[in-house]
């Protein structure tokens, strides 16, 4: 065989070696897009009210325990108090999870401040619906602290 065809054999196994590999690279990624994650589509439920509506008596029963336990013999420090703060958000949230309202989203707002002869006015401004939202605040005191506490039900669509 001539230099010539050795060379021109040569040229068209590395062209064929390249456009191997092309062709692997882009069978590999079609591969992973097959693999995607499958995304479930639900159907509408065209329900227009919670089937267990949320009950302010009962879960200011249910915050007003819980705070008054947990707050009662605090004192003020300001390293502890924003876990503090975090650790009864958790426990009064999950405290009202566990009573099964369907279709509520369940925000809870803790604020802990030393108390020194200064008052605190606080004050709750929301575009929401009347008739299925709802909020319950509970407010607390003892020699040391203030806390407000607001827990929010906000209706799912």
């Amino acid at each position: 065989m001539s230099d010539f065809n050795k060379s021109k054999t040569s040229i068209h196994y590395r062209e064929h070696k390249r456009l191997s590999s092309i062709a692997r690279i882009s069978t590999l990624s079609n591969r992973n897009i097959n693999k995607s994650k499958h995304v479930r589509i639900y159907l509408p439920t065209y329900q227009l009210n919670p089937k267990v509506r949320f009950n302010i008596e009962k879960v200011g029963k249910i915050l007003r325990n819980i705070v008054d336990a947990e707050l009662e013999e605090v004192q003020y420090n300001d390293k502890a108090i924003p876990e503090l703060c975090l650790n009864l958000a958790e426990s009064i949230r999950l405290a009202i999870k566990e009573q099964n309202y369907d279709r509520y989203r369940i925000i809870v707002c803790v604020s802990i401040g030393q108390k020194r002869q200064q008052g605190v006015h606080v004050y709750h401004s929301f575009l929401w619906d009347p008739d299925r939202d709802v909020y319950v605040a509970h407010n607390f005191e003892n020699c040391h602290i203030f806390a407000n506490i607001v827990v929010y039900g906000i209706y799912l669509d």
